[in-house]
């Protein structure tokens, strides 16, 4: 026969059940906006019955009946559409992180002004200050003995160098402030696998303590939520893979270098090489991270691209930072090599009158190369390439404006048209100090100046673009995860109201079961009644 109370046993559970399964309906709507939160779900399995080792017979339809009990509380979760996600939101990180220090170049170089205005109509860059020059060379040319126009040349010209060295310090300043926001983005990579590694301790003594009476484990969902938010926070970082473990930790490999299992971990550090490009390294061995998107590759690739110049350890093929630093380089070099060679140096003839000297030219530009003696004074030097950086009106023409003025007049319209045509028409080999053959630009002032300008920004463009699409699909597969993962308002009333019901039945079934046994023990047995 059954046990007595079997009925009891039945409907107490079912009341369990429903009264948790109402407690999480509750814990879900409440947590509708709670940042990666993951829906949670009552697990439940009907009871078998069994008469093992049971001493109330051998039918097992005695024993039938015994109603639903829970196995635990799950998650909701796809863990195909984190991996698409996680896949997806690295390239968001790339062309994010790219795209930032492009549009920190492009601020740097700043050549042309696409929306002039009455106050700039022709822009703050080089191809502006190139006019200037033009400008002044003509005037200049119609009154050759002219000193006041001298001066004025005089200043076109330090004005392209200060142009020079101002955008030169600037690619300086993008390099430094992308160091900087590099080493805090590492440092806070280090902080989630540190975290990761600790929940991963956590979650699985939790995984351990909680084994459902049918074989399956219930991790602490809560931990499990906070875990999977540093992975995706942590996969913006470069590429990576996530393989959940039995005891329910997640072992994490950065193209193909694991960083997390269980409890364990690696670190990087990111090191300023003496070249003056940066590197980035794993702790345990020393080796470089190699990464084949991310935010740390584009760090790394903005940082010490060098485009086709690219030849000093860690520099990259990337028309980065260091690339444009060359084109200001091979900018600054030809200008003097131009400008040092067209205005003639003069002497007084025989004839008293003056006369060329052929093969030597006035120095109109130097390089501002300074060091510091024995005694700790700044002192010029000689002999220094010329840079964007140091690039200067010489010594000569800044200790007298007329510097460029033959001492009578004669043949400076000649030499002033020349230097004017050679800055504005002819053609110039293009390359600065260090450059190898693929990084020469043959044209003009110009069209050498909009070619990178140009470059640069169709790669900006593109950069642009691609971030556009990447977080474009990066945040439809977050619309399908979270489908599948967060809460639904109408889907967890209908559940509440299942949930009451199954609530209200098992009371009902309970008092049934209550009265029906009242009759039993009070009543069996009296006549009359």
């Amino acid at each position: 026969m059954r046990p007595t109370f079997l009925g009891f046993e039945t409907a107490k559970r079912g009341l369990n059940v429903s009264q948790k399964g109402l407690d999480i309906v509750g814990h879900n709507m409440m947590n509708t906006s709670t940042e990666g939160y993951t829906r949670q779900r009552v697990d439940t399995y009907a009871i078998g019955a069994s008469n093992y080792g049971t001493r109330y017979g051998n039918s097992r339809t005695q024993l039938a009946g015994q109603g639903v009990d829970m196995s635990g509380v799950s998650q909701v979760r796809d863990s195909f559409l984190d991996k698409r996600f996680r896949e997806e939101y690295g390239d968001v990180g790339y062309y994010q992180t790219t795209s930032n220090i492009m549009a920190d170049i492009e601020a740097a170089l700043s050549e042309f002004n696409l929306n002039p205005d009455v106050d700039n109509p022709n822009g703050t860059g080089l191809k502006n200050a190139l006019k200037e020059i033009s400008s002044a060379l003509g005037s200049f040319s119609s009154e050759g003995d002219s000193k006041t126009h001298a001066r004025i040349l005089r200043t076109t010209f330090q004005n392209i160098s200060q142009l020079l060295q101002q955008m030169d310090q600037k690619l300086d300043n993008v390099a430094e402030q992308s160091k900087f926001d590099f080493e805090v983005s590492v440092e806070d990579a280090n902080g989630i696998l540190q975290k990761i590694a600790s929940l991963n301790a956590s979650i699985a003594k939790d995984m351990v303590a909680t084994k459902a009476s049918n074989g399956e484990y219930y991790g602490p969902n809560e931990l499990l939520d906070e875990r999977n938010k540093l992975l995706d926070q942590l996969a913006a970082y470069g590429d990576m893979k996530v393989e959940a473990q039995p005891d329910g930790t997640v072992k994490v490999d950065m193209n193909g270098h694991n960083v997390v299992d269980g409890e364990k971990y690696d670190m990087m550090n990111v090191n300023r090489n003496t070249n003056g490009t940066v590197s980035l390294t794993w702790q345990s061995s020393g080796k470089n991270v190699d990464l084949t998107t991310g935010s740390f590759k584009a760090y790394l690739d903005q940082i010490n691209g060098r485009g086709v110049n690219a030849h000093l350890t860690n520099e990259v093929t990337t028309n980065g930072i260091r690339y444009y630093k060359d084109k200001l380089n091979a900018f600054a070099n030809t200008l003097v090599q131009v400008a040092n060679n067209i205005i003639p140096v003069t002497r007084v003839g025989a004839n008293g009158k003056p006369e060329i000297v052929r093969g030597q030219y006035r120095t109109l530009l130097q390089a501002n190369g300074t060091t510091t003696d024995a005694a700790g004074n700044t002192v010029p030097t000689t002999n220094v390439p010329v840079t964007a950086a140091n690039i200067s009106v010489s010594d000569e023409w800044m200790d007298s404006a007329d510097y460029v003025v033959f001492e009578d007049g004669s043949m400076n319209s000649e030499y002033l048209n020349k230097l004017k045509v050679a800055l504005s028409t002819d053609t110039h080999v293009f390359r600065a100090t260090g450059e190898i053959g693929d990084g020469i630009y043959s044209g003009t002032f110009s069209d050498f100046v909009e070619d990178y300008v140009v470059g640069q920004a169709a790669d900006k463009n593109f950069s642009d673009n691609r971030l556009s699409v990447t977080t474009q699909i990066a945040g439809d597969i977050l619309d399908q995860r979270d489908e599948v993962s967060g809460v639904n308002q109408d889907e967890e009333i209908v559940n509440m109201l299942n949930y009451k019901k199954a609530y209200q039945a098992a009371s009902r079934l309970m008092t049934t079961l209550d009265e029906a046994l009242d009759i039993l023990i009070n009543s069996t047995g009296r006549v009359g009644l």
